[in-house]
């Protein structure tokens, strides 16, 4: 029996001015610091079972508690953007997490990756993170967060293929960019992975141009690589993660906001690059998906998350699309989440 794993958010504009917007997220009080011990915590998570994928994306950004220092610092060049506006490496770090509205019920590691963990979970496994820029920037953030960042070349090429080894070389963590997945097949073929994460992006193109590339090139090399783990008797498991929009006027943003709506009613307000687009291409790979020959995939639902962080981009004024180093590391803690899901 094929299994599924789909989440559409059901969301509606509200009629409110950009302005008002800014206005209303400029004055709402920020969460305070959490004072829980290591300890509680610790407790706490051995009582809740783990957030389905559907609890997980139902949520909020909270300030989390100061930590001695940052959790990795970029290495220079290797971004777009570099690293967040005002980042010292030296200075103490305190930063946003996600907050699912079931957190006392479900279980969320979302302030940092535990590696033993994350191993424990891996071992022996090649996970191949490919797709668009951002879906780069994931890898550069697992592949820091893991403790194994990997210098990048003098000349970065457009589309760049990086090997991270990772858990003490015994998996590999592969991170190809590859605007319109024209390369599945050959990442396919050359590693073999046991784990697929997969973007089309932002470089937009017409739905019937997407559904067609989906059903003609993505869609039958992910199948046929089903087909060969099920021979292998391997564990494979294929992801798609859906494309957030920029946020126009994002330099006027200081902190997360608080709701999906106004930032759906900003974009739409305000086009560019056809980001007001983007959730209903979301929604249209979903049921393509869903009624495809997979013998099954995993939702990987960043929308409704990062779509609430209007603040979480760099110092370049002009690009209000990607996200910054060191800050941006809630994909790689979703990542760990599916792993600890499909090991239970």
């Amino acid at each position: 029996m094929r299994r599924r794993s789909i989440k559409i958010a059901s969301l509606f504009l509200m009629g409110m001015g950009i302005s008002e917007i800014i206005m209303r997220l400029k004055s709402a009080p920020q969460d305070a610091t959490s004072t829980t011990t290591t300890r509680e915590v610790q407790e706490d998570t051995e009582k809740r079972t783990l957030c389905t994928m559907e609890q997980l994306v139902q949520g909020k950004w909270t300030m989390g508690a100061e930590k001695d220092k940052p959790p990795y610092i970029p290495t220079p060049g290797e971004r777009q953007q570099k690293t967040c506006h005002g980042f010292d490496p030296s200075a103490r770090w305190q930063d946003w997490e996600w907050t699912p509205e079931d957190h006392s019920r479900c279980d969320f590691l979302n302030s940092d990756i535990d590696s033993d963990l994350f191993c424990s979970l891996a071992r022996n496994k090649t996970i191949v993170i490919q797709g668009d820029s951002i879906s780069f920037d994931h890898f550069l953030s697992l592949s820091h967060l893991l403790g194994v960042p990997v210098a990048p070349p003098r000349a970065v090429p457009k589309d760049p293929l990086r090997v991270s080894k990772i858990c003490n070389g015994t998996s590999m963590l592969i991170g190809k960019k590859d605007f319109h997945l024209q390369q599945v097949g050959r990442i396919i073929k050359e590693f073999h992975p046991d784990v697929m994460i997969l973007n089309r992006g932002a470089h937009y193109v017409s739905d019937e141009q997407l559904i067609q590339h989906l059903n003609s090139t993505v869609i039958p090399h992910i199948v046929t690589w089903q087909d060969e783990c099920v021979l292998e008797k391997k564990d494979c498991h294929f992801v798609w993660r859906s494309t957030v929009p920029g946020h126009p006027h994002c330099t006027q943003f200081t902190k997360p906001a608080e709701s999906v709506e106004e930032m759906e009613m900003m974009i739409a307000t305000s086009p560019q690059y056809n980001w007001d687009k983007f959730k209903g291409q979301n929604e249209l790979v979903m049921d393509l998906l869903s009624g495809s020959s997979l013998t099954a995939f995993n939702m990987f639902d960043g929308y409704p998350i990062n779509i609430l962080r209007p603040d979480l981009h760099g110092p370049a004024h002009n690009d209000c699309l990607h996200t910054c180093l060191p800050r941006d590391n809630i994909y790689s803690f979703i990542t760990l989440h599916l792993l600890r899901l499909w090991s239970e």
